[in-house]
């Protein structure tokens, strides 16, 4: 609260937050269960080497600022509140996800469950002590796309160090609509009836209210649209890895509350991983696999499988659909 700042340790906590996005900071632990807010995102997301969590790096950061008077609220409140509006179910889903939070990092809001949280310090928020903000050191550095091409040396090396980067890339890449990138992800969604990027909801990391990451997730009317990345070439080890993503994913999404899933007819699971002529020997492994866990929820929805192989062409991501 002092530098008006929070910090993550990995790129992709963070990439899917813009500019003016409203957000809550939890602190649970055997002391407290306390949220402060509501706050405003004015800086997105850049890396800062300075020092600034006790005993902790957290290097890549975002900035906020208060809206209107910082207040304070307790877990309790959120129940409390949950009863008096005759919406325990929505409310306990909250603390619930807040609750996780110490081990997701950073979660995605739907817009029912910040609109719940807004009204909780609107109606229980007391006055949180102003505080000073005090000026970083060192120069904030900000991530784009750019620069995690520069520091995953994608010019020599042509594949990710990590998963993380290769999701805040894409995710990144998303937010400038006219890029190339952007065109060439829409053609993946487009493989399928309504379902443009233009008319969905893009989020990462925990979507579907369980401590199970989901890279991103690209939601709709009529699709949930499931992007699992690989940074690396399909290897024999990777494959039971890959099916127990499958089955989470598959049955995770049904019923979940968070993203109304029950009312979506279908399901497109998108699998990213880097080209390779050896990736060609594990394709019939997967959509084998993929079949069989869907014959066990086949007729609740419609469930389909992409396979798509990740290069770089002229310093730009290409994501070509494996035929």
């Amino acid at each position: 609260m002092e530098y008006l700042t929070y910090g993550a340790s990995q790129s992709n906590w963070l990439a899917n937050i813009n500019v003016g996005d409203i957000i809550f900071l939890s602190q649970f632990n055997p002391k407290s269960q306390n949220l402060f807010g509501p706050l405003q995102v004015t800086e997105t997301l850049f890396h800062n080497n300075d020092i600034i969590y006790p005993q902790q790096r957290y290097f890549y950061r975002i900035k906020f600022k208060p809206i209107g008077t910082i207040r304070i609220i307790e877990e309790t409140d959120l129940y409390l509140n949950g009863i008096q509006l005759e919406k325990i179910a929505l409310y306990f889903r909250i603390i619930n996800l807040i609750q996780q939070n110490k081990h997701l990092h950073c979660v995605s809001l739907t817009n029912d469950e910040g609109d719940a949280i807004l009204a909780t310090f609107d109606d229980f928020g007391s006055n949180y002590s102003p505080v000073r903000e005090s000026a970083l050191i060192n120069d904030m550095n900000h991530v784009d796309c750019e620069y995690i091409y520069r520091k995953n040396r994608l010019n020599k090396k042509n594949y990710f160090s990590s998963e993380s980067d290769l999701e805040s890339y894409i995710i990144l890449s998303l937010k400038n609509e006219k890029g190339e990138e952007c065109k060439s992800f829409n053609t993946l969604l487009n493989k399928y009836e309504s379902n443009d990027l233009g008319f969905s909801e893009i989020y990462n990391q925990f979507i579907f209210g369980n401590a199970y990451p989901s890279d991103i997730v690209v939601l709709n009317e009529n699709n949930i649209n499931i992007f699992e990345l690989k940074k690396g070439k399909l290897t024999a080890n990777i494959i039971p890895q890959i099916q127990k993503e499958i089955r989470k994913h598959l049955y995770y999404s049904l019923f979940s509350e968070r993203i109304k899933s029950n009312n979506i007819e279908r399901l497109n699971f998108y699998l990213i991983y880097l080209r390779n002529t050896d990736n060609e020997r594990f394709k019939s492994v997967i959509f084998e696999k993929y079949n069989q866990l869907c014959k066990k929820i086949q007729a609740l929805r419609e469930n389909t499988i992409t396979l798509v192989e990740y290069h770089f062409k002229d310093n730009q991501l290409i994501l070509e659909e494996v035929c």
